[in-house]
């Protein structure tokens, strides 16, 4: 999408404002939120700093939009990976190594911009506390509308719990993400994604096994 920010006398400047905001998460992944200063920010994006505050706000603005950005491809490419498998037992799978190869590539970042990054700012800056209080929610909803079609399908059981599957996918993806962050090698966590898938299985069929 190409944004034209407002501007004062003189011709507005033109951008593509996805590719403005992969930078900026770039800057923000390398630098942490506070050392990110304003002239890093210009330079990096090739924006004059009134085109940057036009266009998105203060530099929270700024980090909020980046985090947006960064968490709705993330949230898009989970879902992709979960309607191209075949059975829910692939798509668990293919969904624990797309995290892994998000979270643990050798070309980029270790861990997760929202955690690594986000979390720590979350009592100073309210609409990073937003962001990071609704990425869940998106999530949960993306997966339980999986399981759910799975279930009106006859892939999965009618009484599968699947509050109890994602609610564990959350929290393995959470531990796979901190795992990353500590220096866990790619390999190891795509070993993991085999067992992840077990146990989300079997905890969706615990229910039903009453």
């Amino acid at each position: 999408m190409v944004e034209k920010p407002k501007r004062g006398p003189g011709r507005p400047r033109t951008f593509d404002q996805d590719e403005v905001l992969d930078k900026l998460i770039d800057v923000f992944w390398e630098l942490g939120y506070d050392a990110a200063d304003t002239e890093t920010l210009s330079k990096r994006t090739g924006l004059t700093k009134p085109s940057l505050y036009n266009a998105f706000g203060s530099k929270e603005d700024l980090f909020v939009a980046a985090l947006n950005r960064y968490r709705q491809a993330r949230l898009k490419a989970s879902l992709d990976v979960l309607a191209k498998a075949t059975s829910p037992s692939e798509a668990i799978g293919s969904y624990f190594v797309n995290l892994a190869e998000t979270v643990a590539a050798p070309d980029r970042p270790k861990g997760c911009l929202m955690l690594s990054v986000a979390l720590p700012l979350k009592d100073r800056l309210p609409k990073v506390a937003a962001v990071l209080d609704s990425g869940p929610r998106e999530s949960s909803a993306g997966l339980m509308g999986y399981f759910s079609e799975q279930r009106n399908k006859g892939n999965l059981p009618q009484n599968f719990d699947t509050a109890a599957a994602v609610a564990l996918i959350q929290d393995l993806s959470a531990a796979m993400i901190m795992q990353a962050r500590a220096g866990a090698p790619l390999d190891m966590l795509k070993t993991k994604a085999n067992r992840n898938t077990e146990l989300v299985m079997f905890e969706g069929r615990a229910k039903v096994a009453e």
